[in-house]
């Protein structure tokens, strides 16, 4: 049912996990105005420039608004009948066949409904057990930690409000003011409180600058870092395990081996700056420890990310009001989206597709013998990898659903060519992103105002999504175009509803008794009121705190693994690039580039002692050289980086993933390392020339800004 010609209707921002709240006011069927709404419970009243802009996408004239079907070469539109008939075509001979050679690549964006729609497409319908999604490359190994530590994954297990409470907050890699921009009232409030604030990052970023406190290690070292506070506190007498727990003795042992000058060494830093810190700690009282995508995409992520979660858990912190760890999501739904099954080894409620009992629970819950569930398949990268080949465990057909891995993945040159090896790509956004252009099939599908639902903050706040206006054209909602599918290849069972609200309530069920427990929420609920999961009863309360003890896992307590991160590259000329977000761009720039209202440059930035030491000025072109692939840019001089540190953000194509390694994975995370890639910079009108080696300008140091 269409939303009235003229209205006011309460729904959730698109962009970040903050998911602020705000007012659309519609006339005649547009959304013409944006409210941010002071009962938002996350973010009160605020709403960045990116959520403020975001009703500029829903009227670009780009707009997906009918199939695209490729004919000589060219995608031109078709009937919704045509493009069902080449899935049909297309998909049905391969899954009565060979299934696995069928993969689904889905997002972070998606709704909790869409993600778990998808998750059992892929599983029920197409029977291949090659699914995975964008939320690979985001928050897979601070995921996997928490996950084989605690025995539970909610990103952040308390309220944001509860960041005030603490007299310490570590910032490791993570820029909030520029990729979270309403948290950064909360760090104002714990400064007025008086706590202090340490932002540890290679670059001197904006929540650097605001937190008053910066330490910049070279990439790839947090880990190591980490160790070396460890080593401290157990010198110092500071370690008081949160709980019982397995492993303590090992990871304390390994921590010896980390003392205050190797640590300072290899992270490039001035040890006195780390004893201030280790100092700091060691006083504070509710220290809170934030992981970012820094410390995380690296292929020891899951690892580094482990030492964190070993410091505060042995002194002490963990679930502790106020203190403790949490690591901060990306995505708008990257909560939601790593919980319900779109995941490569993931069942609905986060249950595990390699646990025979939760197996039986789902196969119950859809109807299907259990055996028909395919066992895990490839995570994301590998799933990318695997496209076009033609011997066994390569893959002859992609679906997508709100994703640009062209622009995401890393290795995105490798990447483009396996996709276009394809039989059949078949896509399915709302604007034509990079890889919507390589498709075979492209399928017009609907925006974030467009559609019902429901999304999980960074903090587990479950909110729902309204529908404010209708999709264009014969554009359709997302999940009506996966039943469609399901129909299409001859497997409608299971993919039928009445309504929205029939997926909505099959959803809820389906997470019952799962770590991830919705099952006491409804749309009537989350009209009263935002709950935090695990929610397993309607007439019950939710759960604020999710990380303390006892735990979810076969004893009741947690696990300590000893980290294991590599020594860094400490060769005199090597220079690494590291990539990450610009606040004016989001995720792979599908609507950001679009929009006028956010301007961004793509610019490398280096140190001006780099770009001295090489000839270089500012606004000149570089070009990048990476095993991997090449790009040439200007460069931006920024004095808060590390000399030996070059930064490209990752939101166009053609530049900072050409340069990543699409091989390497975490062993645990199957995450790439796109927080670290050696590289050779070479002026771009000579691209032969042997550039002068950087100087660089002492170790970075801890310095307070004003």
């Amino acid at each position: 049912m269409n939303a009235a010609p003229s209205c006011t209707v309460r729904t959730t921002c698109p962009y970040c996990a903050v998911q602020c709240n705000f007012d659309l006011h519609v006339e005649q069927g547009l959304a013409v105005r944006v409210t941010p709404t002071k009962e938002c419970p996350v973010a009160h009243g605020t709403v960045c420039k990116k959520g403020l802009a975001a009703l500029s996408d829903l009227r670009h004239p780009d707009r997906l608004t009918t199939p695209l079907l490729r004919r000589d070469g060219q995608l031109v539109p078709v009937s919704w009948p045509e493009a069902m008939a080449y899935v049909r075509e297309a998909l049905a001979p391969l899954i009565s066949s060979a299934p696995q050679r069928v993969g689904v690549f889905g997002s972070g964006s998606l709704t909790n409904e869409k993600t778990y729609l998808l998750g059992k497409f892929a599983r029920v319908a197409l029977q291949t057990p090659n699914i995975d999604y964008n939320g690979r490359y985001c928050m897979a190994s601070a995921s996997a930690a928490l996950n084989r530590t605690l025995g539970i994954d909610r990103g952040l297990g308390f309220p944001l409000a509860d960041m005030t409470r603490s007299d310490l907050i570590l910032l490791v890699g993570a820029n909030i003011a520029e990729t979270l921009p309403p948290i950064m009232q909360y760090l104002k409030g714990t400064r007025e409180r008086g706590g202090a604030i340490y932002a540890i990052d290679p670059r001197a970023t904006t929540t650097a600058r605001v937190a008053g406190r910066h330490l910049a290690p070279r990439p790839g070292t947090d880990g190591i870092l980490a160790l070396g506070l460890l080593h401290l506190m157990k010198s110092w007498g500071k370690i008081r395990p949160t709980a019982p727990a397995h492993g303590l003795a090992d990871v304390l042992w390994h921590a010896d081996n980390y003392p205050p000058a190797r640590v300072a060494h290899e992270c490039g830093v001035p040890e006195a700056d780390l004893m201030t810190l280790a100092r700091a700690y060691a006083e504070a009282r509710t220290p809170l420890i934030l992981t970012g995508r820094g410390p995380e995409q690296h292929t020891h992520g899951t690892d580094t990310v482990q030492a964190w979660l070993n410091l505060a858990f042995l002194t002490g912190h963990v679930g502790k009001q106020g203190g403790g760890f949490g690591t901060l999501t990306g995505q708008g739904n990257g909560q939601g989206g790593r919980e319900h099954g779109q995941k490569n080894d993931q069942l609905p409620g986060a249950r595990s597709l390699r646990d025979p009992r939760h197996r039986e629970q789902m196969a119950a819950h859809w109807n299907v013998p259990e055996s028909h569930l395919p066992q895990p398949g490839y995570s994301a990268q590998e799933l990318l990898n695997a496209c076009g080949e033609s011997g066994e465990g390569g893959i002859d057909a992609l679906i997508v659903l709100g994703s640009n891995p062209v622009v995401s993945a890393a290795g995105a040159g490798q990447v483009t060519e396996r996709l276009k090896a394809l039989k059949h790509l078949i896509v399915i956004d709302f604007l034509p992103s990079e890889t919507a252009e390589l498709a075979t099939l492209v399928l017009p599908g609907s925006m974030w105002c467009e559609e019902e639902g429901t999304t999980t903050n960074l903090e587990g706040r479950v909110q729902r999504r309204r529908r404010a206006v209708s999709a264009p054209g014969t554009a359709r909602e997302d999940w009506q175009i996966l039943c469609d599918l399901a129909h299409a290849i001859g497997r409608p069972h299971g993919f039928t509803y009445s309504s929205f609200r029939d997926l909505q309530d099959e959803f809820f069920l389906a997470t019952r008794g799962g770590k991830a427990d919705y099952s006491g929420l409804s749309a009537e609920r989350l009209d009263r009121a935002s709950a935090q999961w695990p929610v397993p009863r309607a007439d019950g309360p939710d759960t604020p705190l999710a990380y303390a003890p006892t735990y979810p896992t076969a004893d009741g307590l947690a696990t300590l693994h000893v980290p294991r991160v590599p020594a860094p590259d400490l060769a005199p000329r090597a220079l690494h690039l590291t990539t990450g977000r610009l606040a004016g761009q989001y995720q792979s720039g599908t609507q950001t580039r679009r929009n006028p209202a956010l301007k961004a440059e793509n610019t490398v930035q280096m140190h001006p002692d780099t770009a001295l030491a090489y000839g270089l000025r500012a606004g000149q072109s570089v070009t990048l050289r990476t095993a991997h692939g090449q790009a040439t840019l200007p460069i931006t001089l920024t004095p808060g980086i590390r000399p030996d540190t070059l930064f490209i953000p990752f939101h166009w194509p053609d530049t900072a993933n050409l340069l990543t390694d699409p091989t390497a994975l975490d062993p645990h995370s199957r995450m790439p390392g796109f927080k670290i890639t050696p590289v050779t910079l070479l002026p771009a009108q000579d691209p032969a020339l042997h550039p002068a080696p950087v100087v660089a300008s002492g170790p970075a140091s801890l310095h307070a800004t004003p």
